[in-house]
């Protein structure tokens, strides 16, 4: 099963009250926001740009992005963040939690490559990375227990490596009257570091002028948990 399409129905119960990587957008908020693979818009409700515009593939997520969100400053696009054109400029690009890091290396220049164009002289792209060193395989990584209305859900996973990247195994649990329910889907995650960042943004046009290691802006180091970038474009 498409992990998006289980996303869409139970990811606003696990994660759509999830602020901490707020705080890192707000440093560089800007009246035009664009955020790619943006889901179901989680980021964008708690910016509350001027004007937004939220990106994804899948109809699922923007359907649930366009009821949480009914506000005429932000709008919600089914595109592929590798091509689209949007045929306007943005002061602030997110890519948020892991997106980047579901593609191989030639797709992620393609996303940052489609990004800059879309970036003003004095914008700013934010990309939140986790760290690849925090990834242990095998072990299995519980998300979340939530209750609501009487059933229980639970989300957890499990990562196993794929000669050059992570499968990521998706276990839902829905128990209802005792009863448990399960759905699973798979998404294969690629390890991206400091390096690889760095020379795919170059390729695209883009200069990493900071990192930071967490939410708190705390400065990047190996053992960080993150990996939060902080891009403009290369001729500016």
């Amino acid at each position: 099963m498409n992990l998006y399409d289980i996303e869409s129905e139970y990811y606003d119960l696990f994660y759509f009250s999830y602020k901490k990587d707020i705080n890192i957008y707000r440093e560089f908020l800007c009246p035009k926001v664009l955020e790619l693979f943006t889901g179901t818009g989680r980021i964008l409700y708690y910016l509350n740009p001027e004007y937004g515009v939220g990106i994804d593939i899948n109809e699922n997520m923007l359907k649930r992005a366009r009821e949480n969100i009914n506000e005429k400053g932000i709008k919600f696009v089914k595109a592929d963040a590798r091509y689209f054109d949007l045929k306007e400029q943005f002061c602030l690009i997110i890519i948020g939690l892991n997106s980047l890091m579901m593609f191989p290396r030639e797709e992620r220049i393609k996303i940052l490559s489609s990004a800059a164009k879309h970036l003003t002289k004095e914008g700013r792209i934010v990309v939140d990375l986790l760290n690849p060193y925090m990834m242990v395989e095998g072990i299995v990584h519980h998300g979340d227990t939530v209750e609501y209305e009487g059933v229980y859900y639970s989300r957890f996973f499990v990562p196993r490596w794929k000669e050059d990247h992570w499968e990521i195994l998706y276990f839902y649990d829905i128990v209802r009257d005792e009863v448990v329910r399960r759905k699973h889907a798979s998404l294969d995650l690629y390890p991206v570091y400091v390096e690889h960042l760095e020379d795919e943004a170059k390729t695209a046009g883009l200069v990493i002028e900071r990192m930071y290691g967490d939410y708190d802006l705390s400065e990047y180091e190996d053992e960080s948990n993150r990996i939060i970038a902080i891009m403009r474009r290369a001729d500016d």
